[in-house]
């Protein structure tokens, strides 16, 4: 872990941050439940993405239907078998141990206006440093920067769910002029459009912490839920298309 501020954690604390960011503590499902039935629907819940998987599999490769029925049935009486079950003594105490030593941890955090963050290489290290100078770092970032421009502050009068709409009609609209005159065919206005989706929503720019080999803080930018992004299916067309002849140029 990088520390670049004073700070009152604990040594114990420190050892398990240690550990990084990919660490997952075991077994946290359990001890978020109040009862089975509560667990219960957790793992249901959890099982939901498993399921959208094997459905794009199943898509993809012809299977018999009763293979595939049978299939998600051992799928699910699996899953349930691994996570409904009793905890062993020993590893619900380490459970029970590290949630709370993680509650600790965000006290100490949010008393003292610290951050904890992974670090913007990618390597299974923390940063631990100072809220408002990240903050300052960030909006330093996003002024000095050229890919970046300012359109409005998201309030009570201006919601996301407008921005987000002005952005859907925007785009369909150029699309649409781009059908109309021609220079796009049917299909790629029906690929492209946005209006009929669902599950759209405007990524969030995160700023990750690093330093440069003076020691100094550095930020970089991070987009998170871009896949759900209304432009999605638009860039990573063009990037498709476009990377192939920026690495052949780049590499003559």
């Amino acid at each position: 872990m990088i520390q670049n501020v004073v700070h009152n954690l604990t040594f114990e604390q420190i050892q398990f941050l240690n550990r990084g960011p990919t660490y997952v503590p075991p077994c946290q499902l359990h001890i978020l439940s109040k009862s089975s039935f509560t667990l219960a629907q957790l793992v249901t819940k959890q099982m939901v993405p498993l399921r959208q998987q094997l459905t794009k599999l199943f898509t993809k490769y012809p299977v018999d239907l009763s293979r595939r029925m049978n299939f998600d049935t051992d799928i699910q009486i699996t899953f349930n078998e691994s996570f409904l079950g009793p905890l062993p003594p020993m590893l619900e105490h380490r459970a029970f141990y590290e949630k709370k030593l993680i509650q600790s941890i965000r006290y100490h955090l949010n008393k003292d206006r610290l951050i904890l963050r992974r670090t913007a290489d990618d390597k299974n290290t923390y940063y631990l440093g100072r809220l408002d100078e990240l903050q300052q770092k960030s909006n330093e970032y996003i002024e000095n920067s050229n890919s970046y421009e300012f359109i409005g502050i998201i309030d009570e009068n201006n919601t996301e769910e407008k921005y987000l709409k002005e952005v859907i009609q925007s785009i369909d609209t150029g699309l649409e002029k781009l059908y109309q005159r021609k220079l796009i065919n049917k299909d790629y206005l029906i690929k492209f459009s946005i209006q009929k989706k669902t599950n759209v929503k405007l990524p969030y720019v995160d700023f990750l912490p690093g330093k440069d080999q003076e020691d100094n803080l550095l930020v970089e930018p991070r987009f998170s839920s871009y896949r759900r992004s209304p432009i999605f299916a638009l860039a990573s067309y063009l990037e498709e298309i476009l990377r192939p002849l920026y690495e052949n140029h780049s590499q003559s």
